[in-house]
């Protein structure tokens, strides 16, 4: 049992201070350059010093107090640099404590292992330190980044996360058992047994644990999916309303030609002058513009006009819509309906109503589908988890939009992006020809 007492908790605090870098690393930062080179600085003072000044501490009340201290330490140091909410860092703690425990563990038993047969100098544990650190994080890097979205971060309930907390708990209760109870079923009698204990139990708890992760993205997935898939289904829902728009305006013209045939005989001045005051107000209503080339885009474009009118919003177009022949009603639905919708919800919110403007265009440049679609800004934009931009307060809900941009324009390889810059907010979506 001599080994076990022997274990440097330079290597531990070391281990914990690298399972919050790598955290660090996976998330979106608040704190950088100078301000996280000094915090992280100070974070592994603060850990290692901790770790190293009650190295002599055995198992029992003040030990817990002091892995509680540590933990604490670690929760601070992603907290204060990590740009996630509270459940995340709680999260984001629980999970790198775990690998933490997991690489100390391994560390030490290779050493343990390798000492036996060839004698280790500090130089050659300093190497196999690094050796096996820079593999476990690595490892924990690669298998978390992917799951570590800050969506997934934003999503987090408290059962999650409570969840995370006990199966990191129950890990390191049971991986610690041999220190504690030396007498359990589940305990070692020698070092080697309990190191092999130790690193197993913290070995299953990661695997349970990338399980839990994996099962929470995959729900989360179907939850946007399921998002995406109603904001597709509305807008074309909202397309076929737009041709049943169409159909009326049709009739209107043909019932015009009979309304006419009664104003030659209408005798009456004053009768006639308001008969084509009315007829005039349906045509304003009902205008169409100009024909673009494409019926789809020229019916989105026609709806939008006619809320644009509604809002005292104005609403500019140059578009070749032939250039969209090739796309399915679909995603055209969803591109412009999103993207002018998006843009009308903007500008509303401008108090002059001189100041509302859209301006939408669909051109050929070298190779390219260029659609631009820009309006002006009146509010300050709102980055979501995601890194979608929105005007709206409830990060959470909203940016469904903009996906469904995304996803329609990436089925032709195209590319979306969008910045603001002098008053105005610039969509921009290129699409091979």
């Amino acid at each position: 049992m001599e080994l076990i007492a022997d274990i440097p908790r330079l290597y531990t605090g070391l281990a914990e201070w690298a399972g919050c870098l790598i955290m660090l690393l996976i998330c979106r930062r608040k704190a950088r350059g100078a301000a996280f080179i000094a915090i992280s600085a100070a974070a592994v003072f603060l850990q290692c010093g901790l770790l190293t000044a009650t190295a002599d501490v055995d198992a029992g009340a003040l030990w817990i107090v002091i892995m509680l201290l540590a933990v604490s330490f670690m929760f601070l140091f992603i907290f204060l640099c990590a740009d996630i909410p509270l459940l995340g860092a709680v999260y984001c703690t629980a999970a790198a404590f775990l690998f933490a425990e997991f690489a100390a563990s391994l560390e030490w038993q290779l050493h343990a292992w390798a000492s036996r047969t060839v004698p280790l100098g500090e130089a050659a544990s300093a190497i196999l330190l690094a050796v096996i650190y820079t593999g476990v994080f690595a490892a924990f890097y690669f298998s978390f980044r992917h799951h570590m979205t800050e969506d997934y971060l934003e999503s987090l309930t408290y059962k999650e996360v409570i969840s995370v907390v006990l199966i990191t708990l129950l890990t390191f209760v049971f991986s610690n058992l041999s220190f504690v109870l030396t007498g359990s079923p589940f305990s070692g009698r020698v070092a080697e047994d309990i190191f092999a204990i130790r690193t197993l139990a913290d070995g299953i708890g990661i695997a349970v644990l990338l399980g839990f992760q994996s099962r929470i993205s995959e729900l989360l997935a179907q939850k946007e999916l399921y998002s995406m898939r109603h904001v597709l289904d509305s807008q074309y829902e909202q397309f076929r309303n737009y041709q049943e728009s169409e159909e009326m305006l049709h009739m209107m013209q043909h019932d015009i030609k009979h309304q006419i045939k009664g104003l030659r005989g209408e005798t009456s001045p004053e009768k006639r002058e308001a008969w084509l005051d009315m007829m005039e107000n349906e045509l304003d209503k009902w205008w169409l513009p100009q024909r673009t080339g494409n019926p789809v885009f020229d019916t989105i474009l026609s709806a939008a006009l006619r809320k644009a009118r509604q809002l005292d919003v104005r609403i500019t177009c140059v578009a070749d819509g032939a250039l969209l022949s090739r796309m399915h009603v679909a995603d055209i639905c969803t591109i412009f309906g999103n993207a002018i919708d998006n843009a009308m919800e903007s500008v509303v919110m401008i108090p002059e109503p001189e100041k509302r403007l859209i301006h939408v265009s669909v051109s050929a440049q070298k190779g390219f589908i260029f659609i631009n679609i820009s309006n002006t800004l009146g509010t300050d934009l709102i980055e979501s988890p995601d890194g979608l931009v929105t005007t709206k307060k409830d990060k959470k809900k909203h940016g469904y939009g903009l996906k469904g941009i995304r996803y329609a324009v990436g089925k032709y390889n195209g590319n979306v992006s969008y910045k603001a810059e002098d008053g105005w907010f610039r969509l921009n979506i290129l699409i091979p020809m």
